[in-house]
C-alpha cells in the first residue's frame, strides 16, 4: 500500500519542523553553541582526513566516490526506488508517479536555487586547512571534488534529503527507509573528501530540507501541485501517446 500524504493542514508537524530548522540555524550562527558545532566539525574532519593515510585502495575508493560520475549512481539509486514501485508494483498508476517525479525535480531545482542565495559564505575544510590531505593530490588520475569556496549548505545532501522526503511521502515505508539509508551513504563521500563540513549537511541541508518538506507535505500544497502536474502535463502527454 502506498504511503500517501494527507491533503490537509497538519499544524503541529508544520510548526515543529520549522521550529527545529530555525533552532538548528540559530545554534550554528550564534554563541555559545556555534563553538560546539565548530569543534564537532573540526574533530570529525580531521578524523576522516587522517584516515586517508590508510592506504592506496582506501584513497582510490573515496576518490571514485567523489567523482562527478558517481553522482549519477546516487541519482540512479534514488530513481530505482521510484521505478520499482511504479513499474513493478503499481504500474496502473504510472502517470501518477511520473507526476510525482516531475514535482520532485522542480522542487529540487527551486530549493537548490534558494540555497545558493543564502547570505552565508563558508570555505570547505580543505580550503580552510592547506595542510589537509587532498584526494586530488593523492589520486591525481581520478577527477575528484574535494574543495569548495562556498560549502554551506551541502547541496548534495540537500538533494538527497529531498528525494528521501518524497520517497517517504509517496512510496511504501520500506522504500522510504531505503531512501534514507541511501541519503546517508551518498552524503558521506563529500565529508570524507573535505568538500563539506558535517554541519553543512546536518545544519544547512537538514534545516532547508525540513522547511521545504514541511510546507509541502504538512499543508495541501503537495496535493494541489500534484493535481496540476497530473492534469496539465502527464494526462495530456499520456493521451498524446495514445494511452487512455
Amino acid at each position: 500500500m502506498n504511503n500517501q500524504p494527507a491533503a490537509e493542514w497538519r499544524t503541529l508537524p508544520l510548526i515543529l519542523a520549522n521550529l527545529l530548522a530555525l533552532l538548528l540555524l540559530l545554534s550554528w550562527l550564534v554563541e555559545p553553541t556555534r563553538s560546539l558545532w565548530q569543534a564537532l566539525d573540526e574533530q570529525l574532519f580531521w578524523a576522516m582526513n587522517r584516515s586517508l593515510n590508510w592506504g592506496v585502495a582506501w584513497q582510490r575508493l573515496w576518490a571514485i566516490a567523489n567523482n562527478r560520475v558517481f553522482d549519477l549512481v546516487a541519482a540512479f539509486a534514488m530513481l530505482l526506488l521510484f521505478a520499482h514501485q511504479a513499474l513493478l508494483r503499481d504500474r496502473a498508476r504510472l502517470p501518477h508517479y511520473i507526476a510525482v517525479g516531475l514535482m520532485m525535480f522542480c522542487t529540487l531545482l527551486l530549493m537548490l536555487a534558494i540555497s545558493k542565495e543564502l547570505p552565508i559564505e563558508r570555505l570547505s575544510a580543505t580550503a580552510q586547512f592547506p595542510q589537509a590531505l587532498r584526494l586530488t593530490q593523492l589520486v591525481p588520475d581520478i577527477p575528484t571534488k574535494d574543495y569548495s569556496s562556498d560549502s554551506f549548505p551541502g547541496d548534495h545532501g540537500l538533494v538527497l534529503l529531498l528525494c528521501a522526503g518524497f520517497a517517504l511521502a509517496y512510496l511504501p515505508r520500506v522504500h522510504g527507509l531505503l531512501a534514507l539509508l541511501l541519503m546517508v551513504i551518498f552524503t558521506l563521500p563529500r565529508l570524507m573528501s573535505g568538500a563539506h563540513w558535517v554541519t553543512d549537511e546536518i545544519v544547512g541541508a537538514l534545516s532547508i530540507g525540513l522547511i521545504a518538506l514541511s510546507w509541502l507535505f504538512a499543508t495541501p500544497l503537495h496535493r494541489r501541485l500534484l493535481d496540476w502536474f497530473e492534469q496539465r502535463l502527464v494526462d495530456r502527454l499520456w493521451q498524446s501517446l495514445g494511452f487512455s
